[in-house]
């Protein structure tokens, strides 16, 4: 598999997305931004796909502002016959289990590209953000800063409620004082209400979270914040749910502004 024949938006002369495959296990693989000159204290940013499977555009995405940042960009690839549901980080089915798969790659980058990958950063967009925040709720030493972007629906701060909806029966026992140091910030597009085929329904999500992603992430945001967390909401306006028109509409240099704000004394306000 070779990178995408994606044109940067940004004038620079970044690196274009390096697509590689763990030299530990060929069932890992992911796509790699690295600038030449990485800044002393950077976290690698992980960013990862929707069900679309678009990692190469990710990466390129956010690499353009990465490379500028210094700091290394990994979008991993969690094909569907391998991974299955990787939203859930590890698939009930049996599929392997996806936050083992990250911790591969990113063993793989940080050996090959010489940085630190103990602790990362986490945007994900659509089933990438669910994901993303999952991941961050399971594996909290490994995370410091998650960005979820228009998930469909979202595991809550809840331990009286089964995983994945709530905390109850995790994966993984859940290391709360770890958690409590990530910062979780909430983005979505103010038009994001349509109840596509891709968009989780059932009784349960529908009467905790509500029918539509803006009311979803409006929700798990008061819950979260509710329950100790810090982060901010952020409402894109005219965005609907299209990465493409997402990052026409800013959603990069926001999602980077977010991170800067990483345990910042004052929060950024909700829109």
């Amino acid at each position: 598999m070779t990178a995408l024949p994606l044109a940067p938006l940004m004038t620079t002369s970044m690196p274009l997305p390096q697509f590689l495959t763990s030299a530990a296990c060929e069932r890992h693989q992911y796509y790699a931004v690295v600038p030449d000159t990485l800044r002393k204290d950077a976290v690698p940013l992980v960013v990862v796909h929707g069900i679309s499977r678009n990692a190469a555009e990710l990466a390129l995405r956010f690499g353009e502002r990465a490379h500028l940042e210094g700091v290394p960009v990994i979008a991993p690839l969690f094909e569907r016959g391998t991974f299955g549901m990787y939203q859930q980080v590890v698939d009930q089915a049996g599929a392997l289990p996806c936050d083992a798969a990250l911790a591969g790659i990113l063993a793989d980058a940080a050996g090959r590209f010489g940085f630190d990958a103990s602790q990362v950063d986490l945007f994900g967009f659509s089933g990438g953000a669910q994901f993303a925040h999952r991941y961050a709720l399971l594996h909290p030493p490994r995370v410091r800063h998650c960005v979820a972007a228009a998930a469909g629906w979202y595991t809550m701060p809840d331990f009286a409620t089964a995983w994945p909806l709530g905390l109850a029966g995790a994966p993984h026992p859940i290391d709360r004082p770890a958690l409590a140091r990530v910062r979780f910030d909430v983005v979505v597009g103010a038009l994001d209400r349509q109840q596509d085929k891709a968009l989780r329904r059932s009784p349960e999500i529908d009467d905790v979270q509500g029918s539509h992603r803006l009311q979803r992430a409006r929700r798990w945001h008061r819950a979260m914040r509710k329950a100790g967390f810090q982060g901010s909401l952020q409402v894109i306006p005219d965005l609907s749910h299209a990465f493409g028109d997402a990052v026409h509409l800013g959603i990069v240099p926001l999602a980077f502004q977010l991170l800067a704000t990483h345990r910042a004394r004052h929060e950024v306000p909700e829109t």
